[in-house]
């Protein structure tokens, strides 16, 4: 345990005598913080894409490049503009230009299509997208359904060819070099920090998904916190593969602009690179979500595994069964919170006082209890839908753009609602339980799909599963696992069964089981649960029940 033990007395006396730079409440605004990084610390290095580093004085600049190119093409302050981009730089200096100039940036899941996609650039009234010549046809696909758009900006590495870009009615098409070759002055226009900063729009696991309003102030508080909660300073490297278009990979490129460290940006999460980049790197931190802690546990063990310098991972929904030998195998920290793009991060466990398995306590700022159906208090121990207000002025979202009535169902009585279950215990702790429209009830009795994967997940030949309820000729729910396996691995149905009958109770035993190659997912790595919900029991499906197979009750 001894380099256990010397990164985190490293990072310890770092902090104790470190202090993050605060601003002032109007100076709460991006394009004026990327201003003053580059006054303070012009040659510092924040961002690493592959094998180049941008700095603090390279970031501000170009980024007013794309600013006042925008502003040439007529993009003005309060306009929408959609980008639908891989993890590259031009996102970065796109949403940094964009917030210079009082604009609007709209990140587009670069998975969707058809109707989805539409949906979402028309809805937010985007009159520009920028994108790059990979998600083109899927645009094309839809042209027709986005009469608001006026420009289209491609990034593409090839020489600019006018010709070969779309030619869509009324759509003015451009290189991103176009935009680019303007001055790197400051456009000069005035941003409140209660301005309009992003437009996210949920995954929409659930059902279609809704544009989440973040101020710029809003993504100041959720940067500051991460800076607090997870003790960065400018010693710091943080790590993560998650997508931009989601806003938790901006839980590692804000924390890195506010602290004046280094975020080290790839392109995709991979569980057999990750460690590596890591070392070459030196990052002491790395985002994650619950899936990647069971796959990374999953790879080969190594020689190397608890050679690396991570001394954190931070994240959402780290599985309880493996929180304690994920640390040992890795000699590292998991730092679990809960949130959503709503309230991002009003739940985090206690940097010195972590429970396993515990999404942690309301952080300063946010006030998070649990209610029934009624809208009641729930008592410790006792399962309720988590429900947020927040204490201070501009933080958290004002809501959904342009839907008022779903923005009135979610801030209701100024609490958000988040349409998530936990539990909390004596001591103020919370466990999240499911999402509420995901919980299963069969015969009686609730069911939580997250402690049902938990447990399959915990199979050596699992690499990964997705629990639904699917009709009961009974009435109410029955249990439909769908689970991938390991390369190479080879299980049946019934065995799996047996592993989960003295971990689970009879009733949320699965009595439907089916295999497949991979699990339908975002490009955030959330199961579309919807789609495996409704697909319903398939020809795939072993049956326990049709096989006989009894429960011991």
């Amino acid at each position: 345990m001894g380099q256990w033990d010397d990164k985190f007395e490293r990072a310890a006396r770092k902090w104790a005598s470190w202090t993050m730079p605060e601003y002032a409440r109007t100076d709460r605004v991006i394009g004026r913080i990327l201003e003053d990084k580059a006054r303070r610390l012009p040659y510092r290095e924040v961002f690493q894409f592959g094998e180049n580093a941008v700095s603090f004085e390279q970031l501000n600049a170009w980024s007013n490049r794309v600013a006042n190119g925008f502003l040439a093409v007529g993009v003005r302050p309060g306009d929408k503009v959609a980008l639908m981009l891989a993890n590259r730089l031009e996102f970065m200096l796109a949403w940094f230009g964009l917030a210079k100039i009082g604009a609007v940036c709209v990140p587009i899941n670069v998975a969707l299509k058809g109707d989805g996609l539409a949906w979402q650039i028309d809805q937010a009234d985007c009159v520009a997208l920028v994108t790059e010549p990979a998600y083109l046809g899927a645009l094309e696909a839809v042209a027709e359904h986005l009469p608001k758009l006026r420009h289209l900006v491609v990034v593409s590495e090839r020489a600019f060819d006018a010709a070969r870009l779309p030619a869509w009615h009324g759509v003015q098409a451009l290189h991103f070099g176009a935009l680019f070759a303007h001055a790197e002055s400051a456009p000069g226009l005035s941003v409140d920090f209660r301005q309009l900063s992003t437009i996210s729009y949920t995954s929409g696991t659930t059902g279609r998904s809704k544009g989440v309003m973040i101020s710029h102030h809003y993504w100041y508080e959720i940067w500051a916190q991460a800076v607090q909660y997870a003790r960065y300073t400018e010693d710091d490297v943080l790590y993560t593969g998650l997508p931009f278009f989601h806003t938790s990979a901006h839980g590692t490129t804000g924390p890195a602009i506010l602290a004046g460290a280094k975020a080290v940006l790839v392109e995709r999460f991979s569980a057999s690179r990750m460690f590596d980049d890591c070392r070459r790197w030196q990052c002491t931190s790395a985002k994650f979500i619950g899936s990647m802690l069971a796959i990374l546990m999953k790879q080969p063990p190594s020689a190397l595994d608890a050679d690396n310098p991570l001394r954190l991972m931070v994240g959402a929904a780290a599985p309880r069964q493996i929180w304690q030998a994920f640390e040992n195998r890795f000699q590292t920290r998991l730092l679990e919170l809960y949130g959503m793009t709503e309230c991002s991060g009003c739940l985090v466990n206690p940097y010195e006082d972590r429970r396993p398995g515990s999404c942690g306590k309301a952080i300063n700022g946010y006030e998070v209890k649990l209610v029934d159906e009624d809208g009641n208090d729930v008592p410790a121990g006792r399962t309720g839908e988590v429900v947020v207000k927040p204490q201070r002025p501009y933080l958290g979202t004002t809501g959904y753009y342009s839907e008022p009535e779903a923005t009135l169902e979610l801030l209701r009585d100024r609490w958000i609602q988040t349409g998530d279950l936990a539990t909390q215990d004596a001591d103020g702790y919370f466990y999240y339980v499911d999402r509420k429209k995901q919980a299963l009830r069969r015969r009686g009795e609730n069911i939580s799909s997250f402690e049902v994967e938990a447990v399959i997940g915990g199979h050596p030949d699992v690499l990964e599963s997705c629990v639904v309820g699917v009709p009961s000729e009974l009435g109410e729910d029955e249990v439909k696992a769908v689970v991938v396996l390991r390369p190479g691995a080879a299980i049946s149905a019934r065995e799996l069964i047996a592993w989960c009958e003295p971990r689970l109770a009879y009733f949320a035993i699965p009595r439907y089981v089916a295999f497949r190659n991979a699990l339908p997912k975002t490009p955030s790595e959330r199961v579309e649960k919807y789609r495996l919900r409704a697909e319903g029991v398939t020809p795939d499906c072993w049956d326990r029940e049709r096989a006989g197979v009894m429960l011991a009750r």
